[in-house]
């Protein structure tokens, strides 16, 4: 009886650290597949870093013009700087930047969505990268929207080819000398100010995280 008892003890301990130890293979196979799945998602948030980093560095650029033309604008109106009407209608068609700034984020998103970002928790990694997608990506895709917008209500004069003919000249400097002009330039200056403030933060940002990635790939290898 007593053996029998032991056989059968000895069948129940086999099978149950059978059970344990297939559980432990299993969880160790999925954290594998999801650590492999991570080092791949890093791999292509870096390269759409490595696309993003000069596209927000031409952005600012042509941001920085635009600024520099709406403050001599500015300027001549507030009479800092003589006013010549051929010069002022050249400034005027360089005011608005011709593009804004969209980051990519879907390798960031699926990452995010799959929960392997954060499976292993929330490291200091992570919250860098998160810095960049959920703060400064949306900041900046808000800020170029209303940039955009304000450039739009500036107060329209003829930039044609027409601008030289005497009768759209009295026009247009009616127009530039009024306080209408005046008015819808200011928030144009400020907003480009602004997001040039906040592309040059979210530029240094996403140089430090591409900096972290490259390193994390690299010794992950």
């Amino acid at each position: 009886m007593k053996n029998i008892l032991a056989r059968g003890g000895i069948e129940f301990l086999a099978v149950f650290l059978g059970i344990v130890l297939s559980f432990n293979v299993e969880e160790w196979r999925e954290e594998s597949e999801i650590k492999n799945n991570l080092f791949r998602d890093y791999v292509s948030i870096q390269k759409d870093l490595e696309k993003d980093i000069p596209y927000l560095e031409r952005i600012i650029s042509e941001h920085s013009e635009a600024y520099n033309n709406s403050t001599k604008l500015l300027q001549i109106l507030d009479e800092e700087i003589a006013f010549d009407y051929n010069k002022f209608i050249s400034i005027r068609k360089r005011v608005s930047a011709p593009n804004s700034f969209f980051g990519t984020k879907s390798a960031y998103d699926a990452s995010v969505s799959s929960g392997r970002l954060t499976y292993f928790g929330m490291d200091s990694l992570a919250n860098e990268i998160g810095k960049i997608y959920n703060h400064h990506y949306d900041r900046l895709e808000l800020n170029g929207k209303h940039v955009d917008e304000r450039s739009g209500e500036i107060v329209k004069i003829n930039l044609g080819k027409r601008y030289k003919l005497p009768l759209v000249m009295q026009e247009n400097i009616k127009k530039i000398k009024s306080d209408d002009f005046y008015v819808s330039l200011v928030p144009v200056n400020t907003g480009q100010k602004y997001f040039i403030i906040r592309a040059n933060n979210a530029l240094q940002q996403m140089k430090k995280v591409n900096k972290l990635l490259l390193n994390k790939i690299s010794s992950s290898k």
